[in-house]
């Protein structure tokens, strides 16, 4: 998995005004660490030439896959 700095978490939380304490904080950013590792892993097939797109972090890189889903229209399970 991606390392991510107390730097990089920081100036993540910054930007995008995020604002955790104690045990939320650091699953977010466990979270945040699989966000960018995933994207790391998708930008070098786009530098590879196997896909024709890249990544990048955003405001959703700290969100639990029901979060996003949820944020972005995903159906519920009735």
């Amino acid at each position: 998995m991606s390392q991510v700095t107390d730097a990089e978490w920081s100036e993540y939380k910054t930007k995008f005004e995020k604002s955790y304490d104690g045990e939320e904080d650091q699953m977010r950013r466990a979270i945040f660490a699989k966000s960018k590792a995933k994207i790391e892993e998708h930008n070098k097939k786009y530098d590879n030439g196997e896909v024709t797109w890249k990544m990048g972090i955003n405001h959703l890189a700290d969100l639990t896959e029901e979060e996003f889903g949820s944020r972005c229209g995903a159906r519920q399970p009735q």
